[in-house]
């Protein structure tokens, strides 16, 4: 079993882009690339065709010099509309890729916002509990306080920790 392709119609499908396509799902300059090649193909057929045409008009030798001429200007033309058709619709594709990409990233980002959320409840948590010890801290070093003082414990402390030895 073929499974079909995006890009060819279905046969009940017209072959004609849906023009009325008022929610842009489908690009029209990508279904209307191989008309807009033949256009400029034509396009560049007629000029070149005008130019002999005129060299004609204005001497023989000169249009017989571009009659002769005319094929590879036509050749050099039509590669240069392929090439930069092609570098269009790689651009577009290049494009359309990471236009997806970022559209798989901001579906994930619920998932990703609802686990931080859990994690911040979980750090307000033990925040809290902390907060919690630092005030028992506090509290017992209030009570302690006077005692302290009294013993002259702070102050041999500190100078400890500065380097000067008790007198």
């Amino acid at each position: 079993m073929q499974t079909p392709n995006p890009g060819t119609p279905t046969p009940g499908e017209s072959r004609i882009p849906n023009l009325a396509d008022w929610r842009f799902n489908r690009y029209l300059t990508m279904q209307l690339m191989p008309l807009f090649y033949l256009l400029l193909i034509v396009g560049a057929l007629v000029v070149v065709v005008s130019v002999v045409g005129l060299c004609f008009w204005f001497s023989t030798l000169a249009g017989i010099i571009a009659a002769v001429i005319a094929p590879l200007a036509l050749l050099v033309i039509v590669a240069v509309i392929r090439a930069a058709l092609e570098y269009l619709i790689m651009a577009h594709r290049i494009m359309a890729h990471r236009i997806m990409r970022i559209i798989e990233r901001m579906d994930a980002l619920p998932g990703q916002v609802a686990d931080l959320s859990v994690r911040v409840d979980g750090i307000t948590d033990h925040v809290d509990g902390l907060t919690g010890h630092v005030n028992d801290i506090h509290e017992t070093l209030m009570h302690v306080r006077p005692f302290l003082r009294s013993a002259g414990l702070p102050g041999r402390l500190l100078n400890a920790f500065r380097g000067h030895p008790e007198k």
